[in-house]
This record gives C-alpha cells, structure tokens and sequence, in this order.
C-alpha cells in the first residue's frame, strides 16, 4: 500500500475544503491535521440501507470522538450511482443533520466521481479507513459496522479500533505453512517460494465449480508442463485434486481467506504474486478467456492495447470506467507518440489504484490495429471507419453504457487529463452505446 504524503496528500484527495454542518466550508488541512483515522464514507441521502446504517456508524463515532477521546475522523462522499439522481441540496442537508461529521461539499462533483471510482466502489453503504497520511487501513469495514446494531452499545467493537482489515498486504502468509496433495502428503510454503498461486474456492458437490475445474485443470496441467511457476491452492480438499489444498482443519485460515474477499459466490479464483500481493480477483474470467494461459502472469499494467485484449481486465472493462485511444489508421510515429502522451494519464491512475488499496478505478487503452474488439466499439459509439487522425472516448459502462467522444484529434497528456475532468465535472455530452453492441456493453453504486 502506497502512502499519500500527509495533509497535502489528504487535501489532494479531498479537495482543499470540506462541509461541516452548521459551520459551512472549513479547510481540509486544518480540520484534518491532528487526526490519526479518516474514515471515507460513501452514501446516499435516497438510499435505505444507507439511512439504516447511520444508526450503528454514529454511535461508533460518538463512542469514539467523545467518550474515548480517538482522533478519529470520518468524510462523507455522496457516491455517484447511474441510473440514480444526483444529491439535491436539501437532502444533503437534512443527512448532514444526522451526521455529526464532515463532508465533501455538494457542489464538488469532479471529487465524488474521482473518489467513487478511486475506491472502486460497488455497493452503498461504504466506508473506507484511512490513516493520517492517506494510507488505506481497511477497504470496506461496513459489515463489521452494520453487526454492532445487533448489540446495545457496541463497546466490544469500539474497542477494537482501529480494525485492521483482515486481508492482509500479503496474502501467502494468510496460507498457512503447509498444505495437502491429493495423496495426502504434506507440502511446505517454502516450495511455493517464486510462484504465482491461484486460491481457489470452490465446492465440488456444485456442477458450476466442478465445470470450472475442468477447464481450470486443462490450464494449470498446461502451464505446469510448460515449466511456469505456477501453483494453485484450493479451500476445499479432494483426494482427485491435481494441485494443492490446505489441510481440511484448517477452519480458521478458511475462515479468515472467505472473509478477507468477501467471497459471496463459487467458483472464486483469487492469483496472487510469488511476493503474496494480489494480480487479480478475476480469476475465473481468465480461465474463461485464455484457457491455455497464454498471457501468464495476468499481472495488471497502466496501459493495455485493445488490439490485442488481454482476458485479465475483460471483465474489468463492465465495470471501470475506461479510455480509448483509437490510432488505427495512424502512422507508426504517431501511434508511439499517442502511447506517450497517454502512459503518464495511466500511470498516475495505476499508481492511485495501489494508494488506495483497490484495483484500477480507470482502464486505459490504445488500439494501434483492427480487431473485432476495437470494431465493435467503433460501430458502438458510431465513431466511423478508423482514419489517419486519432480518435479518444471515454466509456462508462455502468452507467447505462454511457460514453462521450473527444473532440478533435490532438491527444496530449494535458487534453487527456482535460478530458476526464470535463468527464468528472459533467460537462461532456453524453450518449448511449447501441443497443446491439456486445457485452462490453444493499444498493449498487
């Protein structure tokens, strides 16, 4: 987890002012200076569940700020949700009544939007931890909030502060020492040393997850006699497996792995780095798309080219909002000149991904060559044949299959940066992807 350098840091996320009831706008800095623990919370004044989830989290601060003295801090974000209205000013305020906390001002769209896909927010209610210098503590600790309802008081909770997310930075050493072979013989962690691992949950009874280990197994076989230094581990031990499993008692690091991705659903493959860092929680997508692992080691990158999509990030793409250069139709200097003026846009936002604790909250691409990918978007977004000037759009698939077009063609590291924050601020028109376009194209956000 990448630090955010102090207040500076803090203000740069922020905004240089934040909204406290009753008071107005007060200075990010000063109002944030002596805290040790900022929380982020994403909401909405429409949402139910939001409202329902008011009750546990002031209580939480009261006992905190007020009884227990914590210099703790939380930031309210109205979450940008398509299909739903933007926050009127009058349903601000009455949610800002109840909370006695500061927030983003309503005005500073361009800053909910950059903070609702920073933090690659789903699902609201949300509330992210941070500490003083902006580094991510916790991804998500609205569950454990919403639980503390059931109880009187939530002193045991409290007490708990500041509730270190219980997926860890590095995922191998949540593993455990020692895992199983399908003869039941014993492997140690340090024979995984240097590999790619792929933690598996499944559940064979399911004929879905036992589908998926078919082709999971066709794979792994394959990279395994390609010599790649990959490894799986499945939670759930069979004696037909053909790669690893931990030890059937091992019900707390089970336990602990569930609830550190949330897992929800099965089949889950999470890939992880020979350093235990996540590549990946689209596993399934991968196996579904390079069934022969072609692009091993799936690991992310700033940029990607739509010409030769790559199965890591398909499933990204429904979800994340996304820029394209389109340079088909571009001479070779150009396309590289394209390439440079977007990678330092990309890195920055790569780069926020890691701070943040989160995968990309936006994708980057060129497409330098013709693919059926790179048409279908064309016919999408009804942009035309490719041409020898560049084209750049911005999708947002969530939204509806939202999309907005660039105009012109000088495509620089400052237009593009323009570009998203007229994307960010609303000021873009937007369309609509085509109805027939392919599948590119609590409450969810």
């Amino acid at each position: 987890k990448i630090q955010i350098e102090g207040m500076a840091g803090l203000a740069n996320l922020f905004g240089p002012h934040l909204y406290k009831h009753g008071v107005g706008e007060v200075g990010t800095k000063a109002v944030l200076k002596d805290k040790t623990h900022i929380g982020i919370f994403f909401g909405a004044a429409w949402s139910g569940s939001c409202k329902q989830f008011l009750e546990p989290l002031v209580k939480v601060y009261k006992k905190l700020t007020e009884e227990k003295g914590k210099k703790f801090e939380i930031v309210y974000v109205p979450a940008t949700v398509p299909g739903r209205p933007p926050e009127d000013e009058q349903s601000f305020k009455e949610l800002m009544e109840i909370m006695s906390w500061l927030a983003i001002p309503l005005s500073r769209k361009a800053i909910h939007r950059k903070l609702t896909r920073r933090f690659q927010v789903r699902q609201i209610p949300m509330l992210v931890l941070l500490d003083a210098d902006g580094k991510t503590i916790h991804r998500d600790i609205t569950p454990a909030i919403t639980h503390i309802i059931e109880g009187e008081d939530g002193d045991s909770f409290a007490e708990q502060f500041p509730w270190d997310e219980k997926r860890q930075t590095n995922i191998k050493s949540m593993l455990g020492e020692a895992f199983l072979k399908g003869d039941g013989s014993s492997v140690s962690i340090a024979e995984l040393e240097g590999k790619y691992i792929g933690v598996l949950f499944s559940a064979t009874w399911h004929w879905n997850c036992r589908r998926f280990q078919q082709m999971l197994e066709y794979m792994y076989d394959k990279l395994k006699n390609e010599g790649k230094p990959f490894e799986i581990v499945d939670m759930d031990f069979s004696a037909d497996i053909p790669w690893l499993a931990l030890p059937q008692k091992a019900y707390e690091v089970k336990q602990k792995l569930g609830e550190a991705f949330r897992v929800e659903q099965c089949p889950m493959l999470v890939i992880i780095d020979p350093d235990g860092s996540v590549v990946t929680t689209e596993g399934v997508e991968i196996v579904n798309k390079d069934t022969d692992g072609d692009c091993f080691p799936w690991t992310p990158k700033p940029l990607y080219d739509l010409s030769t999509l790559e199965p890591e990030i398909l499933g990204e793409m429904n979800d994340t909002v996304t820029c394209v250069v389109l340079c088909e139709g571009c001479s070779e200097d150009v396309k590289q000149e394209l390439n440079k003026a977007m990678m330092p846009v990309a890195q920055d936002a790569f780069d926020a991904a890691k701070a943040s604790g989160c995968e990309a909250g936006m994708l980057f691409f060129t497409a330098t060559e013709t693919s059926d990918v790179v048409h279908q978007l064309r016919m999408s977004c009804e942009l035309g044949e490719p041409t020898a000037s560049p084209q750049m759009v911005l999708l947002d698939i969530p939204d509806s299959g939202a999309y907005y077009v660039f105009d012109g063609d000088n495509i620089t590291t400052e237009n593009i940066n323009a570009f998203i924050v007229d994307y960010d601020e609303e000021r873009l028109e937007r369309k609509e992807l085509q109805e027939d376009a392919d599948a590119e194209g609590g409450d969810q956000a």
